[in-house]
């Protein structure tokens, strides 16, 4: 929905231009007929439904008209973080250069207040045109009921008593309603007004172009433009009558416009019928209707034809160079230093480091680039990193910028930018990823590799959070096919690519791997359980066994989506009612089944475990969580009598029930997910 609404702004900004080009246009054309200015209204209908168009060098639209980039609105560039406690550091450091972490749009969305307007902005445009389409439709329900008992005339015309201007109501087979009373020649002259509107499809272009103002309802010029054509179809439409039946009928069709004049100006209401409207103008028009000469038609004609050539084209754009892209880049750096001038820049390094022509269908590169930036005072900066030699660069711990381009018709296109720092650059494959975390971050890859069978594993980690991996057949969907770990996730919703550690090109490796597994080679690859534990044990580090592994033989990229629950016991510190954190320090339950880990933990059951269990509390540090308003807060309820049952409770009595404890805090299981509690549970002690 957002890229639609970012279309919508930019076809609305394009809009403008166009609806003062029109209006401008319509002041010179004022002693032309009005069927000229009516016809430039079409175009504005055009630009503001059409996202598209042609280019022109005739084009009349400047070029920062479309001035709503979606890159503005969604990141480019997914955020490395990882919020995984817990693993080993050396684990993480052999795991952080096979994997990148992919942070969605959405979830960047409500990062920053821009954003956050951004998406109020997007359900009030959606409320406002359901609001507009259904005072509409009740309108139109409503006149529709009340011209039911209409008298016919003939044919389509119709008269119903109690309405004061007679209109045109319906689309595919529109009618004429009349008010009872007219003279016959002010019916003469009515009638042949409306049926003109009707010629003209006048019934379906306007109830279009109020459609169409619906979506733009937020834009007063779309209103200044509805109301405008409006007047234009009817002074259009006049004209056409006099022009039929000739000029000595303008004192009476006025006479007969000022009798019927309400008014009223039509706001609104129902798009399928229009009446009439600014009777003064009108009436003015009317009178100082001249048939045109030939040579004003022609002119006029040519004029009408040129705005729209020019208003309904884009203009061309120019053909930037990748290194034109570079220096907007490093201009638009420059302009990130509030409190420091930059007297002196210059590009060192900008070499293209890696092409890649199936992964859309356009080819793509990335283009590794340095500079250096000379503030007049380098004492007013406030770095932390990124200074060599009194000089501003970018290759912190980020990295250097990476900026990523597609081809189309042999014209750079620019994507945006990656950083050095957060993936691996030196091998074809880690390029190869993080252009695809890139790409799907920008919703131009769909959320899934490798499309086909897939497996959802799901495991511990050492910490005793909820972790879990997809599988895919990256080559043969089937018993003879290979299997690979394509991403995985932990409790916090932070999500993680696994790269293949070689020099080549991804498909190029699992295709080597197809291979020797046809040959009767690595056959641990056709086994997906198999696959996994090597991946978890291995490449993350972590220390578990086959069946500690919850496998979904079913499951989809939509299932991987859903981030898993983790399920903790430990002790509660620190709850209150003014804080959304409190601290929990994480417990492990041994009972007579784990014999075999007691020795090493200095445990004789006879003595330590009279209740046959041990807490077993080996960490001397605790870890901030947070709960949200929709936790769920759970006591033992002793009522019921059973002893393992509880109900639910509010916060506040949670945590009076806990006061009693000592400063160790009360023994709960919690439950975690997408790095909040979603609920926390008194633990029954035997």
């Amino acid at each position: 929905m957002a890229q639609l609404f970012v279309h919508t702004l930019n076809m609305s900004i394009t809009g403008i231009y166009v609806i003062l080009f029109v209006i401008v246009a319509r002041m010179l054309f004022r002693k032309v007929p009005k069927i000229y200015s009516y016809a430039l209204w079409s175009v504005v209908w055009f630009r503001l439904v059409c996202p598209i168009s042609f280019e022109s060098v005739f084009s009349l639209i400047p070029a920062q008209a479309q001035s709503v980039p979606l890159n503005m609105i969604y990141p480019q560039t997914p955020q490395m973080q990882s919020e995984i406690t817990g693993l080993e550091d050396q684990a993480v450091n052999q795991m952080m250069p096979a994997s990148a972490p992919l942070t969605s749009p959405v979830a960047n969305l409500s990062s920053t207040p821009t954003n956050i307007w951004f998406e109020i902005g997007q359900y009030l445009w959606l409320f406002g045109i359901a609001l507009l389409i259904a005072y509409s439709m009740v309108t139109t329900i409503r006149l529709h009921r009340k011209l039911k008992n209409a008298s016919p005339v003939y044919e389509n015309v119709y008269e119903k008593s109690g309405i004061t201007t007679p209109f045109v109501f319906g689309v595919l087979r529109p009618k004429i309603y009349l008010p009872v009373g007219l003279h016959d020649q002010e019916r003469a002259y009515i009638i042949k007004h409306e049926q003109v509107h009707i010629k003209r499809l006048d019934h379906i272009i306007k109830p279009f172009a109020f459609a169409v103002l619906c979506i733009h309802w937020f834009n007063p010029f779309a209103w200044v433009a509805f109301f405008l054509m409006s007047d234009d179809m009817e002074k259009s439409c006049d004209e056409s009558v006099i022009r039929q039946l000739g000029s000595g009928i303008k004192k009476d069709y006025s006479t007969s416009l000022l009798s019927l004049s309400t008014g009223k100006r039509y706001i609104g209401g129902s798009p399928l019928a229009f009446g009439k409207s600014n009777t003064k103008g009108r009436i003015i028009n009317i009178l100082h209707y001249k048939k045109p000469a030939f040579w004003v038609v022609i002119v006029a004609v040519i004029a009408v034809a040129a705005l729209c050539v020019g208003l309904i084209s884009n203009p061309r754009k120019a053909d930037l160079t990748v290194k034109d892209y570079a220096e907007q880049y490093v201009d638009q750096r420059i302009t990130d230093f509030k409190n420091v001038k930059i007297v002196d820049r210059k590009i060192t390094k900008f070499e293209r480091i890696a092409e890649f022509d199936k992964l859309l269908s356009t080819p793509l590169e990335i283009w590794a680039l340095e500079y250096r930036l000379k503030p007049d005072d380098p004492n007013k900066l406030i770095l932390a990193e990124g200074m060599t030699d009194g000089l501003i660069t970018e290759e912190g711990s980020m990295g250097k910028p990476m900026l990523i381009f597609s081809y189309e018709n042999s014209s750079p296109q620019y994507l945006g930018v990656i950083r050095s720092g957060e993936n691996d650059m030196t091998t074809k494959s880690g390029q190869e990823m993080a252009l695809r975390v890139f790409l799907e971050g920008n919703g131009q890859l769909p959320h899934e590799t490798y499309r086909g069978n897939h497996i959802l594993v799901k495991f511990p980690l050492s910490t005793g959070e909820t972790s879990q991996l997809l599988l895919s057949q990256p080559v043969v969907q089937g018993d003879s096919g290979i299997w690979c770990v394509e991403r995985w996730k932990d409790t916090n919703g932070n999500e993680y690519y696994n790269t293949p550690q070689t020099e080549i090109a991804i498909a190029d490796y699992y295709a080597r791997l197809q291979t020797q597994a046809a040959q009767g080679e690595a056959a641990t690859l056709l086994e997906p359980l198999q696959v996994a534990l090597q991946y978890i044990n291995k490449d993350l580090g972590q220390h578990v066994s086959s069946d500690e592994l919850v496998a979904d033989d079913d499951a989809s990229a939509k299932d991987f989506a859903i981030t898993p629950e983790s399920t903790l016991l430990g002790y509660v510190q620190n709850l209150s009612m003014d804080h959304d954190s409190f601290d929990f320090d994480k417990v492990e339950w041994l009972t007579l089944k784990d014999s075999a880990r007691f020795k090493n933990l200095n445990i004789n059951p006879d003595v330590d475990m009279p209740g046959g269990f041990y807490i077993l509390n080996k960490d001397t540090y605790t870890d901030p969580l947070k709960v949200t308003g929709e936790t769920k807060y759970l006591l033992l309820d002793p009522e019921s009598g059973e002893t393992n049952h509880t109900k639910i409770v509010s916060k506040q009595t949670f945590i009076e029930h806990f006061e009693q404890y000592p400063e160790s805090g009360a023994l709960c299981t919690i439950t975690s997910k997408d790095g909040y509690v979603t609920s926390i549970a008194e633990k029954y002690l035997p």
